[in-house]
């Protein structure tokens, strides 16, 4: 078999032709390298099967957020996020507090629009 340097060079190159679109120029790289045909024939035919079955893909958002999350383990640290790995009293107090928050602007709410239009609040009774 022909050196190994010499046949990486020319895989690589023939690989680089086909990322290229560059089909026709396949018996060019071949003839700038001092391996044999019969040698290469077999691999550059996997090269250009590989080449036409491997599609690229766009990866979905989550997934690369997982991946980076696995890689450096560095979660994103965002309000859902930290509620999230919270212990299930804490996210029920939440969301209590939550709620308890709104109807406390809504209550207030309603007050100051009363006093505004002049209706009178109901005295409570003694």
């Amino acid at each position: 078999m022909a050196n190994d340097l010499e046949l990486q060079n020319l895989l690589s190159a023939v690989t680089d032709a086909l990322l290229a679109d560059k089909k026709g120029d396949i018996d060019g790289i071949i003839g700038r390298y001092s391996v044999p045909r019969a040698d290469v024939d077999s691999l550059i035919g996997i090269i250009q099967r590989l080449h036409v079955m491997l599609v690229g893909a766009q990866p979905s958002r989550r997934f690369v957020r997982r991946l980076k999350t696995d890689l450096i383990g560095m979660p994103e640290r965002n309000v859902v996020a930290r509620i999230r790995y919270l212990p299930p009293r804490v996210q029920i107090a939440a969301f209590v507090a939550i709620i308890a928050g709104f109807m406390f602007i809504t209550r207030r709410r309603l007050m100051i629009e009363a006093s505004e239009s002049g209706t009178p609040e109901i005295a409570p009774v003694q």
